[in-house]
């Protein structure tokens, strides 16, 4: 049995996207270009499914997705030596959901999406308090520590798992 995938239907009527503070959230349609194996990321996907506020610039917002790209990348470079050994020249072009095994293949780009987009959170989250600082305007959602080491965990926890790891690991010293 091959599995199917609702498709998306378009809405009748679509709200402006806004945030808490009544700014209006532009979605940016922009490609993030990667290195050939792992997937090009969309900003308007990760604005999207990660609901960042209409207070972050685009570029802002950008950069810390290439930023995140980049320390992903590298905390997976083995993983990405041992799939292109396997004959995967790119991981995006390999997952196909209609295939056993390009169902893993998209199941890795999800998790390095994750990866990805949590990482670039976590960092936008710690930007905020540089964004608006009047005490008034204080948002301990978007501000507090704890939420930046939450979406880090999010990113670590879909590195390891890409990386063949649980969610621990303990050494007999």
């Amino acid at each position: 049995m091959t599995p199917t995938f609702p498709q998306q239907q378009p809405a009748l009527f679509e709200w402006p996207a806004m945030s808490f503070s009544g700014k209006p959230t532009t979605v940016v349609d922009q490609t993030i270009e990667n290195n050939g194996f792992w997937p090009d990321l969309s900003l308007a996907e990760y604005q999207k499914a990660y609901r960042l506020p209409g207070e972050y610039l685009s570029e802002t917002l950008a950069t810390q997705l290439v930023v995140a790209v980049s320390e992903v990348n590298a905390d997976l470079a083995r993983v990405e030596a041992v799939l292109r050994d396997a004959g995967v020249s790119n991981l995006g072009a390999a997952a196909d959901p209609m295939t056993v095994q390009g169902w893993g293949y998209a199941s890795k780009v999800a998790l390095y999406k994750r990866a990805v987009y949590c990482r670039a959170k976590a960092t936008a989250l710690t930007d905020f308090a540089t964004i608006n600082r009047r005490e008034a305007a204080e948002n301990l959602g978007k501000e507090a520590p704890e939420r930046t080491e939450t979406f880090l965990a999010y990113s670590q926890q879909a590195i390891r798992t890409l990386q063949g790891r649980g969610r621990i690991t303990a050494v007999l010293l």
